[in-house]
């Protein structure tokens, strides 16, 4: 499975609080849809599946905790 981090490099996991960087909004991370993905495509794709129902790109988020 292909490791995703957030924009500061920080590896994201399931289950960890994360903000969005484009409104603020602080939620967590469900699901993780990284595999068969290069490197560079996990990060800028909407591979992760947030607790509110949107997907996002790891580049937009910035881990918190």
């Amino acid at each position: 499975m292909t490791q995703v981090y957030d924009r500061n490099h920080n590896i994201l996991t399931v289950g960890q609080r994360v903000l969005i960087s484009e409104n603020g909004e602080t939620t967590q991370v469900s699901k993780i849809n990284a595999e068969h993905l290069s490197a560079f495509d996990a990060q800028h794709n909407a591979c992760i599946q947030l607790s509110n129902g949107n997907s996002i790109a790891p580049i937009d988020l910035a881990r918190l905790g």
